[in-house]
Parts: C-alpha cells; sequence; structure tokens
C-alpha cells in the first residue's frame, strides 16, 4: 500500500487556555467552514478529547503540500485564526503523516 502521490495529513494538538477549550473548538469549527471550499482541503475535521476538556485535535488532509501552504498563507483573517491564537496556551503540536487512503477521503 502506498501514499497518494503529494498528498499529505496532519494531526494538531492545540491546548486552550484554562477554561477555554469550547471557544477554542466553536473557533475552529468557523475556521474550518472557512476552508471549506479551499482548493486542495480533503478533510479539516475538529476533534475534542474526552478526558482533557481543554485539548482540541485538527485532523487535516491535502491534496499536496503546496495547498496546505497556499491555503494557510491566504489571509485568514475572516476565518478567524487570529482568534484561534488568542485562545491557545501554547503553540500546537503537529504530527505529520502520509495518508493512504479509506472511507472519507477522495
Amino acid at each position: 500500500m502506498t501514499q497518494r502521490e503529494g498528498r499529505i495529513g496532519r494531526y494538531v494538538r492545540m491546548v486552550a487556555q484554562p477554561g477555554q477549550g469550547d471557544a477554542l473548538a466553536e473557533q475552529l469549527l468557523h475556521v474550518a467552514d472557512g476552508l471549506r471550499d479551499v482548493p486542495g482541503c480533503e478533510l479539516y475535521i475538529i476533534n475534542r478529547e474526552p478526558d482533557e476538556a481543554d485539548t482540541v485535535w485538527v485532523t487535516e488532509v491535502w491534496t499536496s503540500q503546496e495547498a496546505s501552504d497556499a491555503a494557510l498563507s491566504q489571509d485568514l483573517g475572516d476565518a478567524g485564526i487570529g482568534r484561534v491564537l488568542s485562545l491557545l496556551a501554547g503553540p500546537p503540536d503537529l504530527i505529520d503523516l502520509a495518508p493512504v487512503g479509506g472511507p472519507g477521503l477522495r
């Protein structure tokens, strides 16, 4: 089994300031809505960690590194990325992946 040519994935773990996990998740859902029609974005899912109220994970899949870079270099002010950053207790943790396939992926 091999990775689809060029496709990239990422898990992003974000920890909100104490008591701000709900606000962070809501703001990330707003960002996700802004990425719905962005070329190259195949998956952008917001996840909550059941036992850690202030931890939110984002699962991303992009058609290529270039598509991810282009989307994230756009002016995301309307998507609310500045608000996301203001809710964080520290920098996000990133885990880069090489998606292979499965239900939900194009």
